[in-house]
């Protein structure tokens, strides 16, 4: 099967080979595990995932110079020629002019858009060709168990690598010089994984008030289905963090949520938490360039803030971050002024550390089309993954932003995600989201992830007590750190009569007083709930997980 996947030369056809044939893996999987040989289960339910992304971050390795070929290039250009017309499509849709349209006009206009979609896909798909990996140039081949041991660089670390059979869920637990296997039985495909999609993903996407409301219960449960105590009990002592690699609707899923058993413990104060899609990638992040060379002092960081002027707790975020970081003004993209396409390309190009707060949208049928929300248009998770985004001095990204690791991933379990083209195109590390989150907490989340990043902490630590703070914010918490908010509104009211109206100095005037009249609009409705932690919810500080490298 893996042979005839390599001579095709069409991803969507790699894909169908693996589809078509995924079920030779699951029953290798459980031969093996009947046989006795841990090892080899592993190693083949490890073989079986995110084929498709591996073969992406494969072939985009050789591209971190400009050793792109005239033919790729040209491809290249033809797909973001094709994305500019789209943007261009709905900024019409959006503006004045399009109120007085018919709906035959409107019907025509979506039905363009559609094609101009279609011709991009296969502008990919022409793209994918040129691939050295599809080309058959390249080979990537599985990693042994061995090989996945060296990227445990602690002793205290584990790796928790799931994996679903048509009957059981299997946990593999890879420790430095051992491998355990935790099986969580009858948990198949469709009592577990289908149990997910009607209780967790399907409420999301069309009830959210409904999932809201049973986040709690539902993490309860999946926590009861995959016997989360025992696990702890019988193969974690003496770990402290753990690098989880989920399996198919398990990537959608906060494990720093899922309850211990422990009162009132969650599986995240335990443990420190990050994620990969697969082990392969895992690797390909640790062998990146350069990544020892960077120290705290050196890395520059740039921000993009509220690219379409309607999130006033993330121009707060980035102000707030500029001044602990000391970030130029160069460095920062503020408003719809600067948020543009092109700078936002250009700034991930420059600095080592990107932080994205602004609107971004995952597209759950359609991945490649997810995107990063910006003023004058938009940056796909097609064009992320393509080799005219290469971003090899990209230490970390965090996408303070909606739905950044939203995905459902395919039977291969590729997880195709603006995260996971984060990663594809040069990040060692990524802190995303899994759903829509809640402006304010994530303006508080994001500030306090920093202040533990200053204070030397990694990734992982740095959100475990973000999450902690945040779940621990009181409202009197909310007046102290808001203060400032609320004078500096007083401040621009005072202000006002300076500048005449209708001059430049009037509406930039205008616009500041309107996001901080905003802001303290928010603070003021948390001020007056009955609520003494206004985030203790895992809605509000469960969203965000850290891929790759800590």
């Amino acid at each position: 099967m893996e042979l005839s996947r390599s001579w095709a030369n069409f991803e969507f056809r790699r894909q169908e080979i693996v589809e078509e044939a995924i079920e030779i893996y699951q029953e290798m999987v459980q031969a093996c595990i009947k046989a006795g040989q841990i090892e080899k289960a592993f190693e083949y339910s490890e073989r079986s995932r995110s084929k498709g992304l591996v073969d992406l971050m494969a072939s985009n390795e050789l591209y971190q110079g400009d050793e792109i070929s005239p033919a790729v290039k040209e491809l290249l250009q033809q797909y973001e020629e094709l994305q500019q017309e789209i943007d261009q499509e709905r900024q019409y849709h959006k503006s004045e002019n399009s109120r007085s349209d018919t709906r035959a006009i409107w019907e025509e206009r979506n039905q363009k858009i559609a094609s101009l979609e279609t011709q991009k896909q296969q502008v990919w798909e022409n793209l994918r060709r040129e691939d050295p990996v599809l080309a058959g140039e390249i080979q990537v081949n599985p990693l042994s168990l061995s090989e996945i041991q060296k990227l445990i660089d602690q002793p205290n670390t584990a790796i928790l690598s799931f994996y679903t059979t048509n009957s059981d869920t299997h946990i593999f637990v890879v420790q430095q010089n051992q491998i355990t296997l935790h099986t969580s039985t009858g948990q198949g495909l469709e009592t577990l994984q289908g149990w997910i999609e009607q209780n967790w993903l399907l409420p999301y996407r069309y009830d959210p008030k409904k999932w809201e409301t049973q986040i709690h219960s539902i993490l309860r449960e999946l926590a009861e289905r995959l016997q989360i105590s025992e696990l702890i009990s019988q193969h974690l002592q003496g770990i402290e963090e753990l690098i989880l690699v989920p399996h198919l609707l398990l990537h959608q899923i906060p494990f720093t949520a899922l309850p211990t058993g422990e009162y009132q413990e969650y599986l995240g104060d335990k443990f420190l938490i990050r994620y990969t899609p697969s082990c392969q990638i895992l690797e390909f992040c640790q062998q990146r360039n350069n990544v020892e060379t960077f120290n705290e002092i050196s890395l520059q960081y740039g921000t993009v803030e509220d690219a379409e002027d309607n999130l006033p707790c993330a121009r707060f975020e980035g102000e707030k971050l500029a001044q602990m970081y000391n970030i130029p003004l160069e460095n920062r993209l503020i408003g719809s002024s600067q948020g543009t396409c092109n700078n936002y390309r250009q700034l991930a190009k420059k600095v080592n550390v990107l932080h994205s707060c602004h609107h971004a949208i995952s597209h759950l049928d359609n991945p490649l089309e997810s995107y990063l929300k910006l003023a004058d248009g938009d940056i796909t998770l097609g064009e992320l993954m393509t080799p005219g985004w290469r971003l090899p001095q990209l230490v970390e990204v965090f996408l303070s932003c909606c739905e950044t690791n939203l995905g459902t991933p395919s039977l291969t379990d590729d997880i195709l995600t603006l995260s996971t083209g984060f990663l594809c195109a040069g990040a060692r590390s990524v802190v995303s989201s899994l759903w829509s989150v809640n402006d304010l907490a994530t303006a508080l989340f994001s500030i306090f992830y920093y202040q533990q990043r200053q204070e030397g902490k990694n990734c992982p630590e740095a959100l475990q007590q973000a999450q902690i703070q945040l779940r621990e914010f009181t409202k009197v918490d909310l007046n102290k750190t808001f203060q400032e908010v609320e004078a500096r509104e007083k401040q621009l009211i005072v202000n006002r009569k300076k500048y005449p109206s209708g001059s430049i100095e009037h509406e930039q005037w205008k616009r500041e007083y309107n996001m901080y009249a905003k802001l303290t609009k928010r603070i003021n409705e948390i001020e007056n709930s009955i609520q003494q932690f206004p985030f203790s919810d895992p809605r509000y500080w469960a969203a965000f997980i850290c891929h790759g490298l800590r």
